[in-house]
């Protein structure tokens, strides 16, 4: 297992396949454009937010992304760009994105390489078998490639966003 990320550390990059967020009134985020996101695309540009998540619509990180969504337009008034992370495919992302209207991105990680390249994979215990998972934890990279903020296991996912924000207000001059 990869060390943890720390701040300080060169955030690692990635290419992946991505849903872009909702727009309101324009048509869905369709996953058959092949769209790909790599973390070089905001480099010398923009600061990111990379938010790792287990499942889409699972009552908690449906909370987590929702909650996100509501700080984005904010996000993007300090050229911060936002991205989402798990496991799911595209169709899977892309369905969440239209229930809940989110208006980011969302990354397909589905060979589980980004996951472990940011050391956000955990072993846990299920019914005596042991099974990989997603720990919830987000990142903020400047636009220097550099992780300048980590929150993993967040116990508030309804707060998290907003902490994030602070941060960010705090941090990005």
């Amino acid at each position: 297992m990869p060390d943890l990320l720390e701040v300080g550390d060169r955030a690692p990059n990635f290419e992946l396949p991505a849903v872009y967020g909702y727009k309101a009134g324009a048509t869905s985020p369709s996953a058959e454009e092949k769209v790909r996101v790599s973390l070089k695309d905001f480099q010398d540009k923009k600061w990111v937010v990379l938010a790792f998540y287990v499942f889409d619509s699972s009552p908690e990180d449906t909370r987590l992304m929702v909650g996100f969504n509501e700080w984005n337009r904010k996000l993007k008034t300090r050229e911060v760009e936002l991205l989402g992370c798990s496991w799911n495919g595209i169709n899977s992302h892309q369905q969440f994105i239209e229930v809940y209207q989110l208006g980011f991105t969302l990354l397909a990680d589905e060979h589980k390489e980004v996951a472990g390249k940011y050391g956000v994979v955990r072993e846990k215990d299920d019914l005596g078998q042991k099974v990989k998972k997603i720990e919830r934890a987000t990142f903020v990279i400047d636009k220097t490639g550099m992780v300048r903020g980590v929150w993993r296991n967040m116990d508030d996912l309804r707060d998290h966003p907003r902490q994030v924000w602070d941060f960010i207000s705090k941090e990005k001059k």
